[in-house]
């Protein structure tokens, strides 16, 4: 079983890897083909990755329950119907596809923590921490869960990409009395003001370079910021230069006795 899940993350990896150079290879189309196959390309890996720690709670819990089992199969169902949604954006040129959500009740606690324990092994490859701070009492939100998670999955992977190796990446999860938050903090080179402004902006590399080589598409930000709205939530940032980046992902909180 070890090295059957070391050749599942070795594989992922070289997709991974072989996505990044196609991203780079586009840069030979025009303009407006290159953002949309590029920001349709990216969106797909973000949804692909979430199949693949969909895989691994699969793999490592075969012996669940029922009930776990089906949310998890629900999951791989939702990501490859946001896999299709896309592609049929690229197939028909129509630009700024908003993918059908699945809106169900859900936890961004629980989405949070499935989430950054899907990153533990490529943070320890790399030698960063991930310390988590998450309430023993479970919010209530309604979301796609696929969506969040893929909102997620890219700020843990910006937050492991940028921050110093040996250092720590923080996911926080807090209530506020409307809304609960999940706070993604790196201990990278933070982002001067030039940079804050072009935050979320489509094919927009920012100044700050990935501390371990990792490429970077200037895609993945865009790609959650429109997923955060289409969930009817926000994605913010504050930052500081040389002292990291500190992303916060809000949904609304169900009120009380809400189903």
């Amino acid at each position: 079983m070890p090295q059957a899940h070391a050749d599942v993350a070795a594989a992922l990896a070289s997709a991974r890897a072989d996505l990044d150079r196609a991203l780079e290879r586009l840069q030979s189309l025009s303009d407006d083909d290159h953002q949309r196959f590029s920001y349709s390309v990216h969106a797909l890996h973000n949804y692909l990755m979430v199949v693949s720690t969909t895989l691994e709670l699969l793999r490592s819990k075969l012996t669940a329950s029922d009930r776990d089992t089906r949310r998890w199969l629900d999951s791989l169902k939702q990501a490859t119907h946001l896999m299709m949604s896309t592609a049929r954006g690229v197939l028909t040129a129509a630009p700024n596809v908003v993918p059908t959500l699945v809106l169900e009740t859900g936890s961004l606690v629980e989405i949070a923590d499935t989430v950054s324990r899907g990153y533990s092994d490529l943070a320890k490859i790399k030698g960063v921490r991930i310390e988590r701070r998450l309430p023993a009492k479970r919010d209530r939100v309604l979301t796609d869960r696929v969506a969040a998670g893929a909102v997620l999955d890219n700020l843990m992977s910006n937050a492991i990409k940028y921050c110093a190796v040996g250092g720590t990446v923080s996911v926080t999860v807090a209530q506020h009395e409307h809304d609960v938050v999940c706070s993604v903090r790196d201990q990278g080179p933070g982002l001067d003001e030039a940079d804050q402004a072009k935050l979320f902006q489509r094919g927009v590399r920012l100044s700050p370079q990935p501390t371990g080589g990792e490429s970077s598409t200037g895609f993945g930000l865009a790609i959650a910021h429109d997923l955060a709205i289409a969930l009817g939530g926000k994605l913010s940032c504050t930052s500081v230069l040389g002292h990291g980046s500190c992303f916060m992902f809000s949904l609304p909180l169900l009120p009380e006795g809400a189903t």
